[in-house]
């Protein structure tokens, strides 16, 4: 049977746009409490190793947005493996993770089920054997790593961009291509599934 392909960015901003003011307060509640914690140390954060902070930060990212989407009417909040996935209509999958750069890629492991969710194919829908549009909510912190400047989904196949961010908040971070909350999302061409990263399309 063939595998229909992710959902585009126009269909997957239409089933996020009603959540993502809770996506945005998750992320802000998370970093005032991250900074809450880097201020209680009793010495610099420098002293807690940067992998210490950020699964600190990403403990409280999970936290938050577990309060906020946990019982919601067609959302479900599971913890696969230990990392949190939010299923959006049995539609869009949604994991959380920091951005390496401005371009908003991040690194993965090379484990089954990181590769599997990197091919679009680890998340199935309950109501039939397709896979879900599986996609990225990240952040993106400030060049003294002490603040969020940016906080966007993603989608991509096998470590590209299938299409241009959906921006939740920005704060001087410029992505280019990237369309302003009010004129919503722009019609793209996708790639296909199964084709490799190096034919993900740019948008112009």
């Amino acid at each position: 049977m063939k595998i229909a392909e992710p959902l585009d960015r126009t269909a997957c901003y239409g089933i996020l746009k009603p959540y993502l003011a809770d996506l945005d307060e998750s992320f802000r509640a998370a970093m005032r409490r991250w900074q809450t914690w880097l201020g209680q140390l009793d010495g610099p954060p420098t002293d807690v190793s940067p992998r210490a902070r950020a699964n600190t930060l990403y403990d409280f990212i999970v936290a938050e947005v577990t309060k906020r989407f946990l019982g919601k009417d067609h959302v479900r909040v599971r913890k696969e493996r230990g990392f949190l996935v939010v299923r959006f209509h049995d539609q869009v999958a949604m994991r959380f993770k920091k951005f390496r750069g401005k371009n908003l890629k991040t690194s993965s492991g090379y484990t089954q089920q990181a590769l599997a969710f990197a091919g679009q194919t680890l998340e199935l829908s309950e109501s039939s054997i397709q896979p879900m549009t599986h996609v990225v909510a990240g952040y993106l912190l400030d060049d003294l790593e002490i603040d969020i400047s940016k906080v966007a989904v993603t989608c991509s196949l096998y470590g590209e961009h299938m299409w241009a961010p959906i921006q939740i908040f920005s704060d001087n971070v410029v992505v280019p291509s990237q369309p302003t909350a009010d004129s919503g999302p722009r019609p793209v061409v996708r790639s296909k599934r199964t084709k490799r990263a190096d034919e993900a399309v740019n948008e112009s």
